[in-house]
């Protein structure tokens, strides 16, 4: 007869290997075929039907002096993102290297209007394919402006200009030195002359730096989910509202 421990092993392994087997049998491997299933959250088709949902409230486009009228736009109401100076900074170096091209669709900044305070509202443009024929957005008042986005596009259009201004002015002290010498050499009378040059430059540049190209949008037209941000694979915080929330 065999030792107790053997018998008491034996029965043990018994149990493990029916063990074994439940556990194998609780696994389940899916052998179905793959097939395409649409994601859950498809945020190329979530941004077109937001674009479409804003665009039944555009009234057209216009330009506004982005520098003169910072002080009236409002931000906050529809994108609350803080500013953030590293994306300023961006955009300042960006300007300083490609220029500014403000007259078209992904860089004009979103208006919330009451239609009612536009004076030419029926002569809106319907898009910025010819900026020239763009018109100035007229307004019966000097109220707040709503702005769905852009307050990043309005700081560094002002730290650009001041950079455009602190240039100008450097130059300026430069040549007046020049103009205070007895007796200026060659050499000064040609720097003097370079820079007078470079002034005018500067002078062109900082007059039409605030032509900015705007997009009107009725906040008296019902619409859902408002969205305006750009790049457009990034969708800033969806809320629910009515246009007339921006009043």
């Amino acid at each position: 007869m065999p030792p107790r421990g053997q018998r008491k092993g034996k029965g043990g392994g018994k149990k493990g290997g029916t063990t074994e087997n439940a556990g194998g049998s609780s696994l389940h491997l899916d052998t179905r075929p793959v097939q395409a299933e649409a994601p859950k959250h498809d945020i190329g088709k979530e941004t077109q039907r937001l674009d479409t949902e804003v665009a039944k409230c555009k009234a057209g486009v216009a330009w506004i002096d982005l520098l003169e009228m910072g002080d009236r736009l409002k931000f906050g109401v529809y994108n609350d993102r803080p500013e953030n100076d590293t994306e300023t900074n961006k955009l300042v170096g960006s300007f300083k290297s490609s220029g500014i091209v403000p007259m078209k669709d992904t860089s004009a900044i979103p208006l919330i209007l009451d239609i009612k305070r536009v004076k030419n509202v029926k002569t809106l443009g319907n898009d910025f394919t010819v900026p020239d024929d763009v018109p100035e957005l007229q307004l019966k008042d000097s109220a707040k402006i709503v702005v769905a986005s852009g307050q990043h596009r309005l700081s560094a259009l002002r730290r650009y200009y001041q950079s455009l201004e602190d240039e100008y002015q450097a130059l300026e002290k430069k040549r007046t030195k020049i103009t205070n010498l007895k007796h200026p050499s060659e050499e000064h009378v040609q720097s003097f002359n370079e820079m007078r040059d470079e002034m005018c430059s500067i002078k062109g540049v900082m007059e039409g730096v605030g032509k900015w190209g705007v997009v009107v949008y009725d906040q008296d037209r019902d619409v859902k989910d408002l969205r305006y941000e750009r790049p457009p694979s990034k969708l800033w915080r969806v809320r629910t509202v009515h246009m007339s929330d921006a009043r």
